[in-house]
């Protein structure tokens, strides 16, 4: 216990996953480092349906566009798994930088991002050939991932050095640096591209980003150590999980306010939302658990119980 304790501190701060939306077929997958899986679950009944072994202490994953695969990074191996939502079988693994812990794919699946938070990188894997094309120098400690809706670029919050790098996908090159508060972790980007929303955990606060700028339009105060952030696709809402606060932040966008506090469960790392926006989950630490929200009411509904300190979950 004190094993998996100690684990769960060291990637509590690392954390920062952004939204995520589904397809048809109703699945989750929750990575567990401490664990060493992915266990798969039934969104239809909010039941487990299957455990995927990954080695080398899963940690972020990303779905590619049409849900074939997904892909988890392994902090303590260097590795990206590759798997098979088919077969749920690894199909692949990819040798990266050292401790990769968040991924984000293209829109149009053609690359995976990786933030290598060791070695203060990012690597770009092509989804086709499944190898490494470019390493792109970032700032300290890269967390949250998010790319523009049209792809061209690829945000990058860098924790400690208080900052966030632009990278063009055309280039694999930085182009841009931001400023952002203290410990900025999750980010994500609205449906049209204009707004982005940085969680800055050591700052208990929110900017709004203008996306073709880069300067803080709005700051958003009220959190408890913010650790992850989504846009629900429909842009009714954001939600950002309170690391300390066992809780989730319910966010209006246009009047950049904290509207409601849906109670969850311990230490909260990540958040997902489906694509009719109806439902959101969230991944709870320490408390064992998948937390399932009903969006209309702000009410967890549901907890998926029996989870191995889980860490990150994203929807098919």
């Amino acid at each position: 216990m004190h094993q998996i304790r100690r684990l769960t501190v060291q990637l509590l701060f690392a954390f920062s996953i952004a939204a995520v939306t589904a397809s048809a077929q109703p699945y989750a997958y929750v990575t567990s480092g401490a664990g060493q899986s992915v266990t798969v679950i039934n969104r239809a009944t909010n039941t487990p349906s299957g455990l995927i072994t990954v080695s080398g202490a899963p940690a972020g994953a990303a779905l590619t566009p049409d849900g074939a695969y997904l892909y988890v990074t392994c902090a303590s191996s260097n590795k990206v798994a590759v798997i098979s939502t088919t077969t749920r079988t690894i199909v692949v693994e990819i040798a990266v930088g050292v401790k990769p812990m968040h991924v984000a794919i293209s829109p149009n699946g053609a690359f995976a991002y990786v933030a290598n938070q060791g070695s203060n990188s990012v690597s770009v894997i092509s989804t086709s050939t499944r190898t490494v094309l470019a390493t792109v120098p970032v700032g300290s400690y890269p967390a949250g991932l998010a790319f523009t809706p049209d792809g061209n670029h690829v945000l990058v919050t860098n924790r400690l050095s208080s900052n966030v790098s632009v990278i063009s996908t055309a280039t694999h090159t930085v182009t841009a640096t931001w400023h952002a508060l203290s410990g900025p972790g999750a980010v994500a980007v609205s449906a049209d591209g204009t707004i982005a929303y940085v969680a800055n955990q050591a700052s208990n606060a929110v900017t709004v980003h203008s996306v073709s700028t880069g300067a803080i339009l709005e700051t958003i105060s009220g959190f408890i150590s913010p650790g992850s952030v989504a846009i629900a696709p429909n842009g009714a809402r954001v939600y950002v999980t309170n690391a300390n606060g066992g809780s989730v932040s319910v966010v209006n966008p246009v009047s950049k306010s904290i509207v409601a506090t849906v109670m969850t469960g311990v230490i909260p790392t990540s958040v997902a939302i489906s694509a009719d926006s109806s439902t959101v989950y969230v991944t709870n630490a320490l408390g064992y658990s998948v937390s399932v929200i009903h969006a209309a009411t702000n009410i967890a509904t549901t907890t998926i119980t029996r989870q191995i300190v889980p860490m990150t979950v994203v929807l098919h």
